[in-house]
């Protein structure tokens, strides 16, 4: 088993990024009491305790976890400075902010690809709508082309869909707003109805390659698709895409029917 390593460097970035000091750190994780500052002394960790601490630097998710379950053990006003610290980790951008909120909308029981769906479809509404992006990333795409921000996607599937209690308010109530209506509208409607319309738009928008061959969707092109698609359906608010959604459903549903019909005359 390959011997895992943590550096002096990386220990200093930890206890600074969640503001936590050696000694409670060290309680935290049930060690010694004197484990990290023998660390921080020069004494690099190895095996178990680098492996332990490899975890919570990669995974903020991960401390949180550790530091609510053992917040007795620590001093109130150590535990608040911390949890303020790790929150603010994994609420640094509008798009990590969109995804909690729509964590805690669907009280957690909701899909990562949905929630991507959701994610890219509040975007896109958002640039046609308003001109604004409601993020500033792109959407980085699957290998198949068939999922939006993949990287999220990726990592709730691997980290798991939980709430991020105490984080209420990291949005405005227009972006709350936008994203509820949007959650609203595509709930009504399957994964495979989302996809299917996703991948037939796709086919209009232009792509971009990635620095690692993979491919995205900028800003711009989203922008520049969905502004005909307001103007061309004379869409004023997020509710007006319901009738955007409903109608490209039928056609598929109508375009099925036919297919199946073809079908059955050809096996006659």
């Amino acid at each position: 088993m390959e011997q895992q390593e943590f550096s002096q460097e990386e220990l200093d970035t930890l206890l600074s990024r969640y503001a936590i000091g050696k000694k409670p750190l060290s309680v935290l994780l049930g060690w010694g009491e004197t484990t990290i500052l023998r660390y921080t002394n020069g004494v690099p960790p190895n095996g178990e305790f680098a492996g332990q601490l490899r975890r919570i630097y990669e995974e903020p998710l991960e401390y949180l976890s550790i530091l609510e379950q053992n917040r007795t053990r620590i001093t109130p006003v150590a535990y608040r400075k911390s949890r303020d610290a790790v929150i603010r980790c994994v609420t640094a951008t509008k798009l990590q902010c969109a995804v909690w909120y729509l964590i805690d909308l669907t009280d957690a029981d909701c899909s990562p690809s949905r929630i991507c769906m959701t994610l890219y479809y509040a975007q896109a509404i958002s640039l046609g709508l308003y001109e604004t992006a409601l993020f500033s990333e792109d959407c980085d795409l699957s290998q198949d082309g068939e999922v939006p921000y993949e990287r999220i996607c990726q990592h709730l599937k691997s980290s798991g869909i939980r709430r991020l209690f105490g984080a209420e308010g990291l949005l405005s109530t227009k972006e709350e707003t936008l994203l509820r209506t949007v959650h609203d509208i595509l709930y009504q409607y399957g994964p495979g109805v989302l996809k299917e319309r996703f991948r037939l738009e796709g086919a209009y928008i232009r792509k971009s390659k990635t620095e690692g061959g993979g491919k995205k969707i900028r800003n711009a092109a989203l922008a520049l698709y969905f502004k005909k698609i307001v103007q061309n359906g004379q869409f004023t608010r997020p509710e007006d895409f319901e009738r955007y959604f409903r109608e490209h459903s039928k056609r598929k549903k109508q375009g099925c029917r036919n297919k199946t019909a073809l079908s059955d005359t050809g096996k006659t």
